[in-house]
């Protein structure tokens, strides 16, 4: 499921560690120069693919 959430609930999210994993999907130069801390980068094709995504399905992920 896909859904948008505002700054104040991913904040809220990060807080209470429900996020479990946040994604930068920004080019690799735009996640060098300024990234949300605690993302890792990952290219919207990987990410289309599965890869480097957990295994659990339920998990919160956030993607930007």
């Amino acid at each position: 499921m896909v859904r948008e959430m505002s700054i104040a609930q991913l904040q809220a999210a990060l807080a209470d560690h429900s996020v479990v994993a946040l994604y930068d999907n920004r080019g690799e130069g735009s996640f060098a120069a300024r990234h949300i801390q605690g993302a890792q980068w990952l290219s919207v094709p990987d990410a289309a693919q599965g890869k480097k995504l957990p295994a659990d399905k339920a998990a919160l992920l956030v993607f930007y």
